[in-house]
């Protein structure tokens, strides 16, 4: 199942204390559904290359960390941030691999998910994305996943089970999970868990506040630099060899002339106005913010600054 050699289990076990699974009379050792998590999580974790004996000794809740961290850089570049994902059921962290989420917590199976509700705090395990693999799905399974999907306040499920009765199922579709059957190749497997991902990162990026709208009612701030100050600061020597202020003041003045541009489309064009007093507020802003740099830089380089700036 975790696909780590014996003799290596036994190394890691002797050496490195990796995990401490209960011996029975036989010599038999016995692995808990926990001590597998771990194992398949350390395993990942070192064909990535890190080193065994750094991860031995570091708690789970750290070891998802590294993991989840090392998934975020090697995936692509994205502005959404990462969902918080609970995966129940063994062998989905190996499954899985390295996609780009933020695991909140693995568990081996039903029972040890109600057991961790019961006694973590309920903030600590708010996530957005439920991953479930189990062996039947029937009637009460289906409620006991809804509860825990509403405890965790998750906004995509997805159920891989082997066998279960058509009811469970369809109860599951009504409520918006997405389900599929056993047997299931570790590639499409990705691709789902993916896709929900995904749809969960444009969701909250739809959800941002713009920060290139301001509010409809915002009162601009009337301009610092008229254009002939603008043209001296402009041309004016620095201390250092440094360009900023005449880029700076460039900018400010191509700023200031896209504002006035947009104040006259207002007028112009009555089907765009909303767009375009819109634009004219966006630019309104920026040229403040710059005049104020502008300023800073001014100061700092004993530039001359117009009368009553």
């Amino acid at each position: 199942m975790v696909r780590i050699p014996v003799s290596t289990l036994r190394i890691w076990e002797r050496r490195y204390q990796v995990v401490g699974p209960a011996v029975t009379a036989t010599g038999h050792r016995l692995y808990s559904g926990a001590e597998v998590e771990r194992l398949l999580l350390i395993k990942q974790l070192v064909d990535l290359g890190h080193a065994i004996g750094s991860l031995a000794r570091l708690p789970t809740e750290a070891l998802l960390e590294i993991a989840d961290t090392r998934a975020a850089l090697d995936a692509e570049p994205s502005a959404a941030p990462r969902p918080r994902a609970v995966l129940l059921g063994l062998g989905l962290p190996r499954r899985l691999g390295a996609l780009s989420l933020r695991r909140v917590a693995t568990w081996a199976d039903l029972a040890g998910a109600e057991a961790a509700l019961a006694t973590e705090p309920a903030p600590d395990l708010q996530s957005d994305l439920l991953v479930a693999e189990l062996a039947t799905l029937q009637p009460e399974s289906a409620t006991r996943l809804l509860a825990l999907a509403q405890r965790l306040g998750a906004r995509r499920c997805l159920v891989i089970y082997g066998f279960g009765s058509e009811a469970a199922a369809q109860r599951l579709r009504q409520s918006g999970w997405r389900l599929a059957r056993a047997p299931q190749a570790d590639a499409d497997l990705r691709a789902q868990v993916a896709e929900l991902a995904a749809g969960l990162g444009a969701a909250a990026l739809a959800s941002w506040p713009d920060p290139l709208a301001p509010p409809s009612d915002l009162a601009l701030p009337p301009r610092r630099f008229d254009d002939a100050a603008l043209h001296r600061l402009a041309a004016a020597s620095t201390t250092v060899a440094c360009e900023c202020p005449r880029h700076i003041a460039e900018l400010v003045l191509q700023l200031a002339s896209f504002e006035t541009y947009s104040a006259e489309c207002v007028d112009r064009s009555p089907a765009d106005a909303a767009l375009h007093r819109d634009l004219q507020q966006v630019s309104g802003v920026a040229r403040a913010m710059f005049e104020a740099a502008l300023q800073r830089v001014a100061e700092a380089e004993s530039l001359p600054l117009p009368p009553g700036r």
